[in-house]
């Protein structure tokens, strides 16, 4: 048996090359909307995978970066789908004040865990394999994005055609910082609320005017009372804007509304719920107007998720690292979409840190290593000799 344990002599004999390349690509600042920076990244990938013999292609994007597709095809038995994203939160110059620098057993700097860890780990797993077994029975498909932080606009609907009969999805977000490896995750709504009143001067004839501010406060309150924390559900108008002056009465006003939902039944509660506010007319001759949508559904496991589950605490038992299982997780990510599409997914197979999104994040460094032992174990058994689950 290769297996998990397998895989550990050959991940230590690369642990300086491991780091060396991780502080190579978070030096490389990929903010979301600095399109040629995350294509030199892209860029970076491209040439790795087609190095180790996988087959690539390019999605060209405008606004965005380019999405990157590594094809494996290995002897044509089933495909296991790895995923990350390319694109990171943090402006140009961040690292100017946030270096990449070792920390003891942590490693500090931007993206550092969330995700060029998780991308780091996926190549070096994949390395490892191939090192090992080069005729695969099974495929491996790579598909790096780069507009994930927003919510994935360009991605997320191509997800069900670059997952088709996939046997599985391991997305390579960070684990939890205990490790803990992640299978459900809440779904996403973003919505902008508008209402139109009626202006008219304030002091000399406020009752000609229908404020929008009112209707909007009136609502909003009754929004944010559709959350149930106890299942998951929040609610939170994040973002208010309207009027002009204080002395008109105010004709326009909107709110940014952002939602999650543990299931596919409070999605359509919640949707229910909005949109009976937004059509009530709170003030007379105002109206109210929803946009948005849930852009993430939530990640609820697929019911084949169990032989995948029992693989990976079976590989990571050999290892010496039992894995953990993440309770509900309140952020997103392109595993929602990926689930959706009927893929078993299981999410956070990147290494543990901490800090995300601020200026303090940081990867522990040697979650880098087990993790990329633990999935270079698993895709053998997946893609490589013994084939399974069956």
């Amino acid at each position: 048996m290769a297996g998990a344990g397998g895989y550990t002599a050959a991940v230590d004999g690369r642990r300086e090359e491991l780091l060396a390349f991780l502080r190579r690509i978070a030096s490389m600042e990929s903010p979301t909307l600095e399109k040629a920076r995350v294509d030199t990244v892209i860029d970076v990938f491209d040439a790795a995978y087609r190095e180790l013999g996988f087959a690539t292609r390019r999605l060209a994007q405008t606004q965005y970066g380019d999405h990157l597709v590594a094809d494996f095809a290995g002897g044509g038995g089933p495909r296991v789908v790895l995923v990350g994203h390319a694109d990171t939160v943090y402006p140009l110059g961040t690292l100017t004040s946030m270096p990449v620098e070792v920390d003891g057993d942590r490693l500090r700097g931007p993206a550092v865990m969330d995700m060029k860890g998780g991308l780091t780990a996926g190549l070096f797993a994949v390395r490892c394999l191939l090192e090992r077994r080069r005729d695969l029975p099974g495929a491996i498909r790579v598909v790096i994005n780069s507009d994930e932080e927003p919510g994935s606009p360009t991605s997320r609907d191509l997800w069900a055609e670059l997952t088709r009969g996939a046997r599985c999805a391991f997305v390579l977000e960070p684990a939890q910082p205990d490790g803990g490896l992640v299978l459900r995750r809440k779904g996403v709504g973003i919505f902008r609320l508008h209402v139109r009143g009626r202006a008219a001067h304030a002091g000399v004839e406020p009752e000609k005017g229908a404020s929008a501010i009112r209707a909007l406060a009136r609502k909003f309150l009754d929004i944010e009372a559709l959350a149930k924390p106890a299942i998951g559900t929040t609610a939170n108008v994040g973002v208010i804007r309207g009027g002009t002056h204080p002395y008109v009465v105010p004709e326009e006003a909107e709110a940014v509304i952002d939602f999650r939902v543990a299931t596919l039944a409070e999605r359509d509660r919640v949707l229910a719920g909005l949109r009976a506010i937004v059509e009530r007319e709170d003030v007379p001759a105002t109206q109210g107007t929803l946009t948005g949508q849930f852009h993430r559904p939530p990640l609820e496991p697929v019911p084949s998720i169990d032989g995948f589950t029992a693989l990976i605490e079976e590989e990571a038992r050999l290892l010496g690292q039992p894995v953990t299982w993440a309770p509900l997780n309140g952020g997103a990510s392109d595993g929602n979409n990926i689930a959706a599409a009927g893929v078993p997914t299981i999410d956070g197979m990147g290494p543990a840190g901490g800090r995300a999104h601020s200026p303090d994040e940081y990867m522990e460094i040697p979650s880098l290593f087990q993790k990329t032992a633990l999935l270079a174990g698993v895709l053998d058994r997946l893609v490589g000799s013994e084939m399974r689950p069956r």
